[in-house]
């Protein structure tokens, strides 16, 4: 299979696939320089090693207790050791990455795998595929490498608790909701919803959807009675998505009210008719998102959102 002998490890290609309609794809584990290992990064299902490598180098480590993750760090370490990399130049491997769905792991769900294996055992399935996929870049779609960032910038145990934020695996307190009560969106990473934060100069906080243009929130309350649920939206990506949102409250869908402020500010307004027992789900829904070539990393989006208000309904 390979023409320099055999490898420490063999590496296939993997297709990172966004959350469905985001446009965002990534591509790795396709390279002819063996150093490529050092650049990029080789999910584990695309990659298999010789056995005895663990004797050589060791297990996995404690995630708590290194800055890289656990598979990004076995992989550098590995290369450090001197363990020869070669790629098959094929791809085998398609990934629906949980951290890049927000809370993902608070909601499994598996149906984006079960269309994919449905698509590939189909005639031609796997030509199909990726035929697709280069149409989608073609038109415009996000295409990037999985490079690595500077772990040095982290403290050791950082990435890991905020992986387990963005996946919803982190067990947050759920408060009873007593009266009104004020979220403004914060930087905890959110995977593919959400674009890091940004401040407004009136309203502050806020933070762009995308380029998943179906993202969530998640607010960590409790209530006995209906709720009432206020979003204060800054700005549409392109005005034609304006009336285009849609709002499900606990996977219930909701009719929303639309106030439009002076300044050019949103007010939605929506009620759940039911108790909130183990959190309030807020999924919000968009067609599509709109190309802004004008924010400071040109990107696709959909709106931003700054704050968000919820009282009991008595």
């Amino acid at each position: 299979m390979f023409e320099s002998g055999s490898p420490d490890f063999a590496v296939s290609g993997c297709i990172y696939h966004g959350s469905p309609g985001s446009r965002y794809y990534q591509f790795t584990g396709l390279f002819e320089d063996p150093a490529t290992v050092f650049r990029e990064f080789f999910p584990p299902s695309s990659i298999a090693h010789r056995r005895d490598l663990i004797v050589r180098i060791g297990c996995w480590r404690d995630p708590r207790e290194i800055t890289p993750p656990v598979d990004c760090e076995f992989l550098l370490r590995a290369a450090h050791a001197g363990c020869s990399f070669q790629s098959t130049n094929g791809i085998t491997v398609h990934k629906f990455a949980a951290g890049h769905r927000f809370v993902s792991y608070r909601w499994p769900c598996c149906e984006e795998q079960r269309q994919m294996l449905q698509a590939l055992q189909s005639p031609n399935g796997e030509s199909r595929v990726l035929a697709q996929v280069m149409r989608d870049i073609l038109a415009g779609a996000t295409a990037t490498k999985i490079p690595h960032i500077d772990f040095n910038l982290f403290p050791p145990g950082d990435l890991f608790q905020r992986n387990l934020s963005a996946k919803g695996l982190r067990k947050l307190v759920i408060e009873e909701l007593q009266g009104r009560r004020a979220f403004v969106v914060d930087d905890s990473p959110a995977g593919l919803d959400w674009f890091p934060l940004e401040i407004h100069p009136r309203y502050r906080q806020f933070r762009w959807s995308g380029p998943n243009p179906n993202p969530c929130y998640f607010l960590p309350i409790a209530c006995a009675s209906p709720v009432r649920v206020q979003l204060r939206i800054l700005e549409f990506a392109e005005e034609s998505l304006v009336g285009a949102l849609t709002l499900e409250l606990n996977d219930r869908p909701v009719t929303m009210e639309m106030k439009s402020d002076a300044d050019g500010a949103f007010q939605f307004r929506a009620v759940l008719l039911e108790p909130v027992r183990n959190g309030m789900k807020l999924q919000f829904r968009l067609p599509r998102n709109a190309w802004r070539g004008d924010h400071p990393a040109a990107r696709f989006a959909g709106f931003a959102l700054s704050r968000i208000e919820v009282e009991p309904v008595t």
